[in-house]
């Protein structure tokens, strides 16, 4: 397994917003990575995670809105 950096159980690993978790869920926006739930603010942070989840995981990454 990957050391990853720290994410919040609420925090868009993309840009680093805090969606709430529930609507994220009721909006399709989350996906599971490596047994993790992952929630997303926009269809848009969600689909770049999905193509490359390591680059947004990685320690170096700095989430940027």
């Amino acid at each position: 397994m990957t050391e990853h950096r720290t994410i919040a159980p609420n925090e868009d690993p993309v840009c680093g917003m805090h969606p709430d978790p529930v609507a994220a869920r009721d909006r399709g926006l989350v996906t599971t990575h490596e047994g993790r739930e992952y929630v997303f603010c926009g269809k848009g942070c969600l689909l770049e995670f999905r193509d490359d989840p390591e680059r947004f995981l990685a320690p170096g990454y700095t989430p940027a809105m």
